[in-house]
């Protein structure tokens, strides 16, 4: 049960520092999903004084007949729940259909990483081209001066004027790392009013103002994807692909047993191998062109001294040309490491860590702070 313990001085003080906003705009477009966040985001804009229009995205068909809706973002249950926050917190309200971008920039691009053996990250594709690309776009077509998101991120002035990436408050929470592949002109347009909250005090203020989903039960896995069944495997059977299994070797090559198909395996995995080493074995390296997977029982073998990653996007320019240090996450879950960044070109970086980092892994993300600023970040190859 969340108890109301959110005092009238923090709700003061939060919808002040979103009045006091340089950039605060006088209408803006709400993603709503349904879940506690973005409601309480739309719902502190708009007390502040701001229009909100809230908009929920329908990624796949509302047919609840469909395995994977019971997971899907903005399914049958959750668009109920965001029709009614809506209607709940006073603002208009309206579906967009982006199911064919969806398909196309989110899950076949994912099932190709998959089959090419290497991890994709689908939610940093998700917010690039869809919850703040094509969002983005709606909302400059609709004359707002923005979007909202729920969000555990901040977005702050910089002393050169520009608007630079940073952390949430929460690092439980924060999610910073999946929006580094946002284009710098939509930063500066975005909106996260719970940058400077916990996820504790989202609760409890959701139960201060009345909204229903203030204990509703946030979900812990891929948003598109069916309980018991491998995100990847979904993305094979809902895209009709084929997968070719392949062997399991030691790393002289001797033969260990049959594997399902390179995509069931990611580097580093030590669990659900179905094969029995007599010690704890881990995914070493992939082949997809042969279908080997290599499996090692030494950890060191998956610890690595640096990285390469490509397709980098710049949220501050300025370190383009020269080596600099900062701290850099290869997964959400994963402490940053210390390390020193080379820029190789443009878009590719070279990352030299001062202690090894195990399980770096292809097709994820690496992003490199300073403090809490997001830098830049890229795909590792």
């Amino acid at each position: 049960m969340v108890e109301d313990t959110f005092s009238q001085e923090q709700l003061k003080s939060i919808l002040e520092g979103i009045r006091k906003d340089p950039r605060k705009p006088k209408k803006v477009v709400a993603a709503m999903s349904g879940g506690v966040d973005s409601s309480v985001a739309a719902w502190l804009m708009r007390e502040s004084g701001i229009e909100v229009i809230g908009v929920t995205l329908r990624l796949r068909p509302c047919d609840e007949d469909q395995q994977e809706q019971r997971k899907a973002c903005c399914g049958a249950e959750d668009s109920i729940h965001a029709k009614a926050t809506a209607g709940r917190i006073g603002i208009s309200h309206y579906f967009l259909d982006f199911q064919d971008e969806f398909r196309h920039r989110v899950l076949e691009v994912s099932w190709n990483e998959y089959s090419k053996g290497r991890t994709p990250n689908p939610c940093v594709l998700c917010n690039r081209f869809l919850k703040f690309g094509k969002l983005y776009q709606y909302a400059c077509e609709m004359g707002a001066e923005g979007i909202v998101t729920g969000h555990y991120a901040r977005v702050k002035r910089l002393s050169s004027g520009e608007m630079g990436l940073f952390r949430g408050v929460d690092t439980l929470k924060d999610q910073s790392y999946f929006l580094f592949a946002l284009d710098g002109e939509v930063i500066s347009r975005c909106y996260f009013p719970l940058g400077e909250l916990t996820k504790k005090e989202v609760r409890q203020l959701a139960k201060r103002i009345g909204l229903t989903n203030a204990e509703k039960k946030e979900s812990q896995d891929a948003c598109f994807g069916v309980p018991g069944e491998a995100f990847a495997d979904t993305l094979r059977r809902v895209l009709g692909k084929n997968t070719t299994p392949g062997y399991f070797i030691d790393p002289e090559g001797r033969v260990l047993g049959p594997h399902r198909g390179v995509h069931h395996y990611t580097l580093g995995q030590r669990r659900g191998l179905g094969i029995a080493l007599g010690k704890r074995a881990y995914v070493a390296r992939i082949d997809p062109a042969t279908g080997t997977i290599v499996l090692s029982t030494e950890e060191d073998t998956i610890k690595q001294a640096g990285l390469e990653a490509t397709d980098v996007n710049w949220l501050d320019p300025s370190k383009q040309k020269e080596p600099f240090m900062g701290l850099v996450q290869v997964r959400y879950t994963q402490k940053p490491v210390a390390a020193l960044i080379l820029p190789l070109s443009v878009d590719r970086i070279q990352v030299q860590f001062q202690e090894p980092v195990r399980a770096i892994t292809p097709g994820q993300a690496a992003v490199v702070y300073q403090g809490d600023r997001v830098i830049c970040g890229g795909w590792i190859c």
